[in-house]
């Protein structure tokens, strides 16, 4: 690329990504995350003519996965996806089978819980810990039966799910990071505790590719299958290709598929992002944290319950949640009036959306705290440009609310 064009893209993206955001502008959900370096990147990548997923993607995949303390990614293309695959090749190992049971929270996104039954098996909703609102790994453990083979613990907003009971029970564990990353708990970094997790790298995320996710994992074997899962089911970027190949003299092993696939894949663009967003990251992690810590010292006393870091746990700071003691709408009204920009948490209790008719799942027991998060839960956003000033809006408009 020509320096004089470099240079002016730097200084048309002047002030980006959002660093320090002003408060007098209201507390938005996020802000730009991405500058000068990402789209120089990405303009390489198109300059290049070579956009469709290889190296800027595996580099990427490599880094991530170390990050983690993982030895293998596979980028997908999106956090969605990452979770599909990753059940799905679960199941192709034989390490799950169809009809074998996998503990969900009932306070999580929608394509945390959908995969699951799209994999042939079957979703066990259970509640979430009142302190936290991940899963509840007591409440799990009263409703294990034989057929309960795995956990699909998710990290909640950031907030780190207690994944040590389950793997005690001799469950595969399986974590839904998706909007936790840099988070950590007991010597680990999110995403570093069990057999796979799943990251999503969607725009408002700590870091983003645009639309992208991954799966990392220290299993070889697992990390081959998802490879062949997230591009057609081919052999192309497996590290056994060679014997798969011998296997099949017949076909062009360009051609050669041995799994019922997917086309999920990332491209180039998106790797070149990655890269220069991970740079990044461990700065951002820390003041969303900060954000997190100061916000909930401020609401303490409120009528909005908060969820502050636990010993042993780095809380990911993705976003802001809380539950209201009185009318949710009232009280989203009255913050939005006030430019503090709120939305419900995740999907709230999924037991109750409509598309869960058409999920085959089994509820085993009441989900008290889930339902409560479904009427009283709100989260607003948090960012690394964000601070203190912020904390003191968000302070104000909770504290001038009136309950209904």
């Amino acid at each position: 690329m020509r320096p004089e064009l470099a240079e002016l893209i730097r200084a048309e993206m002047a002030g980006l990504p959002v660093e320090a955001h002003d408060a007098a502008e209201g507390l938005p959900l996020t802000v730009c995350g991405y500058g000068a370096e990402e789209v120089l990147g990405a303009l390489e990548v198109l300059l290049s003519t070579r956009v469709t997923m290889g190296e800027q993607v595996a580099a990427f995949e490599r880094a991530w996965a170390a990050y983690c303390g993982q030895a293998h990614g596979v980028m997908v293309n999106s956090g969605s996806s990452a979770n599909l695959i990753l059940l799905a090749a679960l199941v192709e190992l034989g390490r799950l089978k169809p009809g074998d049971e996998v503990l969900v929270p009932a306070v999580a996104w929608s394509t945390s819980l959908f995969p699951i039954a799209q994999a042939g098996l079957v979703p066990v909703v259970v509640d979430v810990e009142p302190h936290t609102l991940c899963l509840d790994a007591a409440v799990a453990r009263r409703h294990l039966t034989a057929r309960t083979r795995a956990v699909l613990a998710v990290h909640l907003l950031g907030q780190p799910c207690d994944v040590r009971a389950l793997a005690d029970e001799g469950l595969l564990v399986l974590e839904d990071a998706c909007g936790a990353h840099g988070g950590a708990a007991w010597g680990r970094r999110l995403g570093g505790h069990g057999l796979g997790a799943s990251f999503s790298f969607f725009f408002s995320h700590h870091l983003t590719t645009i639309e992208g996710g991954m799966v990392v994992t220290s299993d070889a074997d697992l990390a081959d299958v998802l490879r062949s899962q997230r591009a057609h089911g081919w052999i192309r970027e497996r590290t056994d290709r060679a014997a798969l190949a011998a296997a099949s003299p017949e076909i062009d092993p360009r051609f050669l598929f041995v799994s019922a696939g997917y086309n999920l894949r990332p491209t180039e663009v998106q790797g070149a992002f990655g890269l220069a967003q991970l740079r990044r990251l461990d700065a951002w992690v820390e003041r969303r944290r900060a954000n997190h810590a100061d916000w909930c010292r401020r609401l303490e006393g409120t009528a909005a319950q908060v969820f502050p870091e636990l010993p042993d746990q780095a809380h990911a700071g993705f976003a802001f949640p809380m539950l209201v003691n009185g009318d949710r709408r009232s009280f989203m009204a009255h913050l939005e009036a006030r430019r503090v920009a709120t939305r419900a948490i995740s999907g709230s209790n999924l037991v109750r959306q409509p598309a869960f008719a058409h999920v085959p799942a089994r509820v085993p027991g009441p989900l008290p705290v889930s339902d409560r998060v479904h009427t009283q839960g709100v989260f607003v956003g948090n960012s690394p440009a964000f601070g203190a000033a912020h904390g003191a809006l968000l302070e104000d408009a909770v504290r001038t609310w009136s309950p209904q």
